[in-house]
C-alpha cells in the first residue's frame, strides 16, 4: 500500500473512532507545589527551586556539613504514589529515605538507602500521602545536600484528576488532526488543531448521574499566545483561557465545572482564535460534589511580644482556632510577629503559637517585618526562609483545587518587577478561582483606612476576574462586597475581607467605606475560608469558638 494512502486511512480513522475511556494514567504531581526544607544554603537555593521542572540550572541546598536534612513537598490532597525521580548537584545523598505522610507529622517510608551515588535516582515507590519528603541522613560529600529536582509521580493530581479518561485523538475532530511528535502525552496521540476559527474536538461523556462535574482538559501550548476554546457542555458554551505552557511537550490542565445529565453527554472543544486551539491530549471527568472543596485559615496582625502566661495575650488563643478547623494550609497578611518582627521575637513568641502550623504557612511580610534593626525583613526570611520566598522573592503564587492564591508583599508595591510578575502570573493561570492576599488593604473603615498604594494592584486582579483579596493593616475584621477598585458595587468585582484580629491589639472602626457590610472591632480570631470548585465563603471564628460572622456565598467569576 502506498505511504500516502495509508496515512491517509490512518488519520480517516481518527476522525471516525467513537469516544473511548482510558485507563488512568501516571502523573507528575509535584511540580510547581508548596515545598519546605529542613534548611536552605542561601535564598536563591530555595526548596521550591527543586520543584520548578528546570533539572540542570536551578537547585535546592542544604546548609553544608549537617545531617540529617530534608526537602518536602505539598502534593495538597493525599494522593497514590507511583514513582519519585531526583536529580542529584554534585552534593548528593549517600544515606536518605522517601517518606510519605497524610498530614506531614506521621511519616511513612517508602524507599530506603544506604549506598547512593548521585546521578539521577529513578525510584519506584507504592504508597500513598499528601507529603512526600527526601530525608537524608548521611551526605556523599562534605557539602550539603542538592537537588535540581525531586519529582514525585502518582496516580490522580493534575493530569488525572481522579475520574475517566476520554483521549482527544478517539474524539470526533473538525479541522484538526491525531498527532505524536510532541512527548508527554497519555494515550496513543493528541489531538492537534489546524490554524483557524471553527476547528473541534467533540466527545460523548456518559455521566452515572445527573449533577455537577469537574471537565478537565489536558493540553499543552508552545507558544506565549493565548488559545482560547469554547467549551459546550450539552449546548451551554462556556469561554476558557489556554495561555502558553513554555513547551509543546509540557502539559497543563484547565478545569470547569458543568452539569452533565445522565447517561451521554456532548462535550465539544471550539477554537475561538485564528491560531487554532491549543494540543489537546485528554478529557477527564469527575463528580464535582465534596472532594473538590478545603478549608483554608487566615489573619493578619499575630503575635504580640506575649505568651500564654498572660491571659490577655491573644496569639495563642487564635492559635488554638486554627488548630481547631485543622485547614489545608494557614494564609497569614503580614504583621506576623510585633514589633520590629526580629528573629528572636519570632522565635520568642510567635513561633510558640502560630509556628505549630509554619509547614503549611503561606505567609506574607507587613510593614512590621520592615522595622528590624538587621534589615527590611530580616527577620521574617530567617524564620520562615523557602516557605516565605520559594522563588527567592518574597511575593510567590501557588495552586490549589481549583483555586490560583496570589501572595504580593505590598511593602514593594512601588517596585515593577513585582507589578510585572504580577501581570505575568495572572495570564498563566489556568484556574477558575483566584484569590490574592497582602498586608495594606485599598479599602478599610478602621484607623488607617483606605491605602492607595494597593489600588494598581487592584486595578489588575479586577481586570484578570479575581475572585477575593485578603488583607490585614488594620487591626479589625471587616467584609466588603463586590466592589471595582474605584468603590463602586459590581457584581463582577472583588470580594474583599480585611481580617487583622490575629492577636494585635484592636484598633477601632472610624469611617465607615461604601461597599462595607460587617465590622468588628476588639473581636479577636481567624476567618475560617471554606473553598470550593466555583463557589467560596467563610465564617469569622472567634477566640471563644464562636461564629461571630458568616458571609454569603460568592460564584467565582
Amino acid at each position: 500500500m502506498p505511504r500516502a494512502l495509508l496515512l491517509s486511512l490512518i488519520l480517516m480513522a481518527g476522525l471516525l473512532v467513537g469516544p473511548a475511556a482510558a485507563t488512568a494514567a501516571e502523573s507528575l504531581l509535584s511540580q510547581g507545589k508548596p515545598a519546605t526544607a529542613s534548611s536552605v544554603e542561601d535564598a536563591t537555593l530555595g526548596a521550591a527551586s527543586a520543584f520548578d521542572g528546570d533539572l540542570t540550572t536551578t537547585r535546592w541546598a542544604s546548609v553544608e556539613g549537617h545531617d540529617p536534612e530534608w526537602l518536602q513537598v505539598d502534593l495538597g490532597a493525599v494522593t497514590p504514589l507511583t514513582r519519585v525521580k531526583l536529580t542529584w548537584e554534585a552534593a548528593y545523598g549517600k544515606a536518605y529515605q522517601i517518606q510519605a505522610s497524610s498530614d506531614g507529622a506521621a511519616w511513612t517510608t517508602l524507599y530506603s538507602t544506604s549506598s547512593g551515588d548521585g546521578g539521577t535516582d529513578d525510584l519506584t515507590v507504592s504508597g500513598s500521602g499528601r507529603y512526600v519528603r527526601m530525608y537524608g541522613t548521611a551526605r556523599g560529600t562534605a557539602y550539603g545536600y542538592s537537588l535540581y529536582e525531586m519529582q514525585v509521580y502518582g496516580e490522580g493530581g493534575p493530569g488525572n484528576p481522579g475520574g475517566p479518561d476520554y483521549q482527544a485523538e478517539d474524539a470526533t475532530l473538525s479541522q484538526a488532526s491525531v498527532a505524536a511528535n510532541h512527548a508527554g502525552f497519555t494515550g496513543s496521540g493528541f489531538v492537534d488543531y489546524v490554524n483557524a476559527v471553527g476547528g473541534y474536538v467533540e466527545w460523548t461523556v456518559t455521566a452515572a448521574t445527573a449533577g455537577a462535574h469537574n471537565l478537565t482538559l489536558r493540553y499543552a501550548n508552545g507558544t506565549t499566545a493565548n488559545r482560547p476554546l469554547a467549551v459546550a457542555v450539552n449546548g451551554v458554551t462556556v469561554n476558557r483561557d489556554f495561555p502558553g505552557t513554555g513547551a509543546w511537550s509540557t502539559w497543563a490542565d484547565v478545569t470547569l465545572t458543568a452539569t452533565l445529565n445522565a447517561g451521554a453527554n456532548t462535550v465539544r472543544a471550539t477554537a475561538t482564535a485564528a491560531t487554532g486551539g491549543p494540543n489537546v491530549d485528554k478529557l477527564t471527568v469527575a463528580p464535582a460534589t465534596g472532594g473538590g472543596s478545603f478549608v483554608v485559615a487566615a489573619a493578619g496582625d499575630i503575635a504580640d511580644q506575649c505568651t500564654a502566661s498572660s491571659s490577655s495575650c491573644m496569639h495563642p488563643k487564635t492559635a488554638n482556632v486554627v488548630k481547631s478547623m485543622n485547614p489545608e494550609f494557614v494564609i497569614t497578611m503580614g504583621d506576623n510577629q510585633y514589633d520590629d518582627a526580629r528573629l528572636q521575637d519570632f522565635t520568642a513568641y510567635y513561633d510558640k503559637t502560630w509556628g505549630s502550623f509554619k509547614s503549611k504557612t503561606r505567609p506574607v511580610p507587613g510593614n512590621h517585618e520592615t522595622y528590624d534593626p538587621a534589615g527590611s525583613l530580616a527577620g521574617y526570611k530567617s524564620y520562615f526562609g523557602s516557605i516565605a520566598y520559594p522563588n527567592g522573592k518574597s511575593y510567590y503564587s501557588y495552586d490549589h483545587g481549583n483555586w490560583h492564591f496570589v501572595a504580593l508583599d505590598s511593602n514593594a508595591f512601588d517596585q515593577s518587577a513585582q507589578i510585572n510578575w504580577l501581570k505575568a502570573d495572572l495570564a498563566a493561570n489556568t484556574k477558575r478561582c483566584v484569590a490574592a492576599y497582602w498586608h495594606h488593604p485599598l479599602f478599610s473603615s478602621g484607623e488607617h483606612g483606605n491605602d492607595p498604594v494597593s489600588r494598581p494592584v487592584w486595578q489588575i486582579l479586577y481586570d484578570k476576574r479575581a475572585d477575593l483579596v485578603l488583607n490585614g493593616h488594620d487591626h479589625h475584621y471587616e467584609r466588603f462586597g463586590p466592589q471595582s477598585p474605584s468603590a463602586q458595587a459590581d457584581p463582577n468585582g472583588i470580594v474583599e475581607i480585611l481580617g487583622g484580629m490575629g492577636g494585635a491589639p484592636p484598633y477601632n472602626i472610624e469611617n465607615v467605606q461604601p461597599n462595607s457590610q460587617k465590622r468588628l472591632s476588639g473581636t479577636f480570631g481567624v476567618v475560617k475560608l471554606s473553598l470550593g470548585e466555583s463557589t467560596f465563603s467563610w465564617q469569622l471564628i472567634g477566640v471563644d469558638g464562636a461564629v461571630k460572622d458568616t458571609s454569603p456565598t460568592y460564584t467565582c467569576h
